[in-house]
């Protein structure tokens, strides 16, 4: 059964990718694919995040499931989440958050840092030092290695954030994983061998490469996520989410969901 949601009530979402439609219902917000199958990579990222060790950590991921959505008068897939925010929390970007404590020439102070290593370090103790949080370089190193894990190519500095708190802060929890495993079907084709896509993904916000990207910030912070899941696990967590695509794109969705995990999880032990 389509859950029915009014175009009164959306709200559009801006991301690198563009406008996608967000709604809060009854506690949970709901999202529609967009360009593909962002539910999908959604519910299988979340899914799987469970058998790391991110909880162990001591921080917090954001579980997503599927859904099929009634809007504009048509069914459409999306997945939903539950609205973690407690009363009187609100999510600020680091974004905002850089602009506020810094200045608007924040951009062009992280631009002279000297190397990437430098440039994850600079963003982790500016973030430390307006909200007290003092593990944000590990945080940030494992937000990097999860979305590299899952080819997440949006985490933009709008799609990092912490928690207000009244005064205080605190960690955010891992969110937006939907266009990762080349979700994109406009922009990364299904015709084309995900090993070649996967080539061409751009990791954010140091817009160099995955490995770069976490390299740089291991070399200063250490690794920090640890994975617990294999391949029996990867096809547990996509056989529910599968159903809600067509058929004849199913076994062609998995290949390239767990192609992706595979390719990528291998770069990352290499690291």
């Amino acid at each position: 059964m389509a859950i029915r949601l009014t175009t009164g009530d959306r709200v559009a979402e801006t991301s690198s990718k563009g406008n996608q439609e967000k709604w809060l219902a009854d506690g949970r917000w709901y999202k529609l694919d967009l360009f593909g199958y962002e539910g999908l990579a959604e519910t299988v990222s979340s899914a799987l995040l469970q058998k790391t060790n991110v909880e162990t950590l001591g921080f917090r991921f954001v579980r997503y499931r599927m859904e099929r959505l009634n809007v504009h008068r048509r069914e459409r897939n999306g997945c939903s989440s539950p609205n973690f925010l407690q009363p009187g929390e609100a999510i600020l970007t680091l974004a905002d958050l850089l602009w506020k404590g810094i200045g608007p020439d924040w951009q062009r102070i992280l631009a002279r840092q000297p190397n990437m290593a430098a440039k994850v370090q600079w963003i982790a103790e500016q973030t430390a030092q307006l909200t007290g949080l003092d593990r944000f370089g590990e945080y940030l190193t494992l937000l990097f290695e999860v979305d590299m894990l899952f080819g997440n190519e949006d985490r933009h500095m709008n799609n990092i954030a912490v928690l207000r708190r009244g005064e205080g802060f605190a960690y955010c929890p891992i969110f937006d994983f939907g266009a990762g495993l080349l979700s994109n079907v406009r922009e990364y084709s299904m015709e084309i061998q995900p090993r070649a896509l996967l080539r061409q993904l751009i990791a954010r916000p140091l817009n160099t490469t995955f490995p770069r990207q976490v390299s740089a910030a291991r070399s200063v912070y250490g690794p920090q996520l640890q994975i617990h899941f294999g391949p029996e696990d990867v096809a547990e967590a996509l056989a529910e989410p599968l159903e809600y695509y067509a058929e004849r794109d199913r076994a062609y969705l998995a290949d390239r969901v767990k192609t992706c995990i595979r390719v990528m999880e291998k770069k990352l032990n290499q690291r």
